[in-house]
């Protein structure tokens, strides 16, 4: 009679090791992901910091070279002082000299002097202060073998030669430049430009924002920053490339940076293997609670089938252990109505969750199908909820949260049977309005639910209004399917926001064309300005019958790392719809008004360069702030600034202050697309406008329609009446540019000139005009 028990601890013996083993297991199972995975997370985190590092590195070596030719410009510039000079058999005035290389040394503190060497020899030299040991120098009989050389050389040819870094005569560190000059194709001398090398390396090497980079520079075998020690590692390289000669850059990730990255990997696993510790915590006490009750039960079992085989247990002994068992049986009932409504219920509201919510749509869709009948599906979204939820923080946007859940607990009565609601994530709610007949009660329920959240809402002792946009889709109608109804109420919900929110939309189908690559393309436009995908371009203005380049029009372009060049008739317009529009407005004014006066410091002439506003602009706050904005950050002087706007936005009053206010900045203010939109000619007189813009569509029929000219003619009378100049646009023939020049167009803009370029291309198209 007692040889079960052995057998029963030997089963118990069995279960406890079939419980480490499976423990063991699981934890091996989740372990390796783990290591896997985090290892993973670690190149990546490495790949990335390499790969800013490596960017960092390279945008310090172009800005390096762009230091070292705007430097070059300013010999070029010289060069063509003394050509100018010396022409028809002039002499260079000491005064002229003086005057003119005042106006560029002081301003650029790493030109140490610029001077001219006539037949060789060191004649003018400014300033002459500090600089007075080079009068008189000889540089073909210079003591330094390399010095004769290179004036040797650079006699011969008409490019300019590079010199150091090397010790001046003067002290310091310096890099010379130094280029030929000819007088009716004889040699007449030299002329040229000392620099201060640490000067140009400061402004050439920029502190890095993140202190994350060690960077070093080395020029011809000389170290000028850094550890030279970084040059004999593996790291990162660069090469600066000059008209003569490289210059070595070399950088590498901080030791503390790869510290930090191994810390924080370290950090995550230590979480990961925590978790897992919990998890076979929780598993170790379901299974050894369940082996535990199998013990019991056979247990229990045992006494029974010793006490049938002696006849001595009683039958009270066998209601008690029958009613044991039924207390345990409730007691796991318990645990499993706990569990399922864990399951499909959300924690914060009580609310049924996303996963009952696709269960249950689908089984009422059946049962609608089942019937005849139809299906009315809400998408509920709270309109102003993530401000509430940013500036209150989240356990008061928990509280917002149960309370709308209460509010949409009261409208489930009898007007409304079989309805049910459900929070599927964040500040959105479903409601589902099974077995209706009429589409027309969706649209009586989306506007009972939005009467509810007009009431304010009471947290911490003040009133906060939340409104609801809700988008309706009826099954089935809108969708035959519970995925094709969800994605149309989406739609919908959206479509109500998009028309100023607080209001429902019913789903019409109108925009289920390209609806899905329009919310991707609005979805990537949010995100372009930030990853740096924007890109401004510059099309040349020219004056019509001298064709002088005059100004330039910024023209912003979208180019997207997987869909490629995004056309502007594309963009804009979801710019404009989704207001995004004002701040890449506001970036386009700071980056167009940077160039303008970055084009002015390399010593190009000065050029206005005209900027579109547009109506969101107007409308989002005080657009005059913004742009006194952009010209202080970037220096530009007023004058060389043109805001386009259009003729209905010129037209508003509520605009008018606005105009006369830049107006009194300085800033030329034109009118684009001129004639093409509702506008009044007595509006002109009026405004504080200098410049009119004709628009392509008319220019396009010069030579093919007589009314698109008789309309341009008319325009100039206008103008010239009211003292406006005229600019034309979109002008791609010689016929087109002979009209308008005889008809005196001021100025033309079109591709028979100039095709819109980016920045380093329009460098060579100002100096081809400057030099000539």
């Amino acid at each position: 009679m007692h040889s079960a028990e052995p057998i029963h601890y030997t089963s118990a013996r069995k279960a406890a090791l079939g419980v480490w083993a499976l423990l063991l297991v699981i934890f091996v199972l989740l372990s390796v992901p783990i290591a896997w995975s985090t290892s993973l997370y670690e190149d990546r985190i490495v790949r990335k910091a390499d790969q800013d590092a490596e960017a960092e590195l390279a945008s310090q070596a172009n800005s390096l070279r762009l230091a070292v030719e705007r430097r070059l410009l300013l010999a070029e510039s010289l060069k063509a002082f003394a050509d100018t000079e010396l022409m028809d058999g002039k002499e260079i005035d000491d005064a002229r000299f003086n005057e003119f290389a005042s106006h560029f040394v002081p301003k650029i503190p790493d030109v140490r002097n610029i001077s001219l060497y006539p037949a060789g020899i060191a004649r003018y030299v400014y300033p002459l202060k500090g600089n007075e040991a080079l009068l008189g120098l000889n540089l073909f009989e210079h003591k330094d073998q390399a010095v004769r050389d290179n004036a040797t050389r650079t006699m011969k040819i008409e490019e300019v030669t590079l010199m150091g870094p090397l010790e001046l005569t003067q002290g310091g560190l310096g890099l010379l430049t130094r280029q030929s000059i000819f007088v009716n194709g004889r040699f007449w001398g030299f002329a040229s430009v000392v620099l201060d090398v640490p000067a140009l390396i400061r402004e050439g090497i920029r502190p890095t924002d993140t202190g994350e980079l060690d960077i070093a520079l080395r020029a011809n075998g000389r170290l000028l920053l850094g550890d030279e020690k970084l040059f004999d590692v593996e790291g990162l390289r660069e090469m600066v490339r000059l008209p003569e000669g490289e210059w070595a850059l070399a950088g590498k990730l901080k030791e503390s940076r790869l510290r930090e990255i191994e810390g924080k990997v370290l950090l995550i696993r230590a979480i990961c293997m925590i978790c897992v510790a919990l998890i076979l915590y929780l598993l170790y006490v379901q299974l050894t609670g369940k082996a535990k009750l199998d013990v019991k039960v056979r247990e229990r079992t045992s006494e029974l089938q010793r006490a049938n085989e002696m006849i001595e247990a009683s039958n009270e002994e066998l209601i008690a252990i029958e009613e044991e068992l039924r207390e345990q049986n409730r007691v796991l009932e318990s645990k499993e109505q706990a569990l399922r409504y864990m399951a499909y219920h959300d924690a914060v509201t009580g609310a049924y969750n996303r996963t009952y919510f696709n269960q249950h749509l689908e089984e009422q869709r059946s049962a609608a199908e089942r019937m005849s009948r139809k299906l009315a599906l809400l998408y509920l979204d709270l309109d102003q909820f993530k401000l509430v939820n940013d500036t209150l923080g989240h356990t008061f946007g928990d509280i917002l949260l149960k309370e709308a859940a209460t509010r949409l607990q009261g409208i489930q009565n009898e007007t409304y049977p079989g309805l049910a609601f459900y929070r599927i994530g964040g500040d959105e709610f479903t409601i589902i309005l099974p077995l209706i007949e009429d589409p027309e009660a969706g649209k009586q329920l989306a506007e009972q639910v939005i009467e509810l959240f007009r009431q304010p809402f009471f947290l911490k002792g003040a009133e906060y209004y939340l409104t609801a946009s809700v988008g309706i889709a009826i099954y089935p109608d809108h969708g035959a399917d519970a995925p094709t109804l969800i994605k149309n109420a989406d739609k919908a919900m959206y479509a109500a926001k998009e028309a100023g929110k607080n209001r429902y939309k019913c789903y019409d189908g109108a925009d289920q064309s390209g609806a899905g690559e329009l919310m991707e393309l609005r979805s990537y436009l949010r995100k372009a300005l930030s990853r740096g995908e924007l890109e401004l371009y510059y099309q040349p203005q020219i004056q019509a019958g001298s064709g002088n380049l005059v100004g330039m029009e910024a023209l912003l372009r979208w180019n997207h790392p997987k869909l490629g060049p995004v056309s502007p008739q594309q963009f804009i317009p979801l710019a404009e719809e989704t207001g995004l529009i004002v701040e890449i407005g506001e970036w386009v004014l700071r980056v167009a008004c940077a160039q303008n006066k970055a084009w002015q410091e390399a010593g190009f002439p000065e050029l206005r360069i005209a900027v579109n506003l547009s109506a969101r602009q107007f409308a989002s706050g005080d657009v005059a702030a913004s742009v006194r904005g952009a010209l202080e950050s970037s220096g530009l002087d007023p004058q060389y600034l043109e805001l386009e706007i259009t003729e209905n936005m010129a037209m508003k009053n509520e605009n008018l202050p606005t105009l006369e206010l830049l107006r009194d900045m300085g800033i030329t203010l034109s009118i684009d697309d001129f004639g093409t939109q509702h506008s009044s000619l007595g509006y002109l007189k009026t405004l504080p406008i200098s410049r009119i813009k004709i628009d392509r569509s008319f220019v396009s029929g010069i030579g093919k329609d007589e009314r698109d000219e008789a309309i341009i003619h008319a325009m100039m009378l206008v103008a010239r009446r009211l003292k406006l100049s005229v600019v034309a646009e979109g002008v791609e023939t010689e016929a087109q540019y002979r009209f308008l020049a005889e008809h005196e167009c001021d100025d033309i803009q079109g591709f028979l000139f100039y095709r819109p370029q980016p920045a380093e291309l329009i460098r060579k198209i100002l100096l081809e005009h400057w030099k000539a």
